[in-house]
């Protein structure tokens, strides 16, 4: 039974993963049309609920990570720092104590690994499947997939920083390829929903 209700939670993290990529998508596509345009309060809180499904993602990165997976002594030095402050163990609803268990995670590792799967489809996305408005670009194939911890954990970053920017200031005011970037990682995302992970996620 217990395996039954994990395969549901992750059909649940996956379609509200799904509802968030469109929302993202529109949001972005909307202030790439009308640049100098604020965000509506409507488009803050669908804005403010992607934000909490990239926090997530960043989370299973910190929970997944292996020091196995990091090869330069620099790049652990500064994850460590990243990582060395623990109260985001709080912010995620884990604690330990003597008479409770862990608490149970809510969806961050799956996030993450579809993130993983995302960046590094995302340069090869089918050129029918890329509806970034912009004729400079057609698809993502010089956006480089992230080979380290590091640089997977910053491209994580990116996203939540553009998405943070965008509840507030007009998508014309934040960096191009930051916005470009953000678009394909969620275009990537519903491409391999409806490609991929359709029976999975139960549509």
């Amino acid at each position: 039974m217990s395996e039954l209700l994990n395969l549901e939670d992750a059909r649940r993290t996956l379609r509200l993963l799904t509802i968030a990529a469109l929302d993202a998508n529109r949001m972005l596509f909307s202030g790439l049309q009308n640049p100098e345009v604020e965000p509506s309060a409507e488009q803050r809180a669908a804005l403010n609920r992607i934000l909490e499904h990239l926090t997530h993602t960043r989370e299973g990165f910190m929970l997944a990570l292996r020091t196995s997976d990091l090869t330069l002594a620099s790049e652990l030095r500064a994850l460590i720092d990243y990582l060395i402050d623990w109260s985001w163990l709080d912010e995620i609803g884990l604690r330990w104590t003597t008479d409770e268990p862990l608490e149970r995670l809510s969806g961050q590792i799956i996030l993450y690994q579809h993130a993983l799967i995302a960046l590094g489809v995302m340069p090869h996305l089918p050129r029918q499947a890329v509806t970034f408005p912009s004729g400079q670009h057609r698809g993502y194939a010089d956006v480089p997939v992230p080979t380290t911890p590091g640089e997977t954990l910053n491209r994580l970053e990116e996203l939540e920083t553009t998405i943070w920017a965008a509840t507030s200031d007009p998508v014309g005011k934040l960096p191009p390829g930051a916005v470009r970037r953000t678009y394909g990682f969620f275009e990537a995302t519903t491409w391999l929903v409806a490609n991929h992970l359709r029976d999975v996620v139960g549509w």
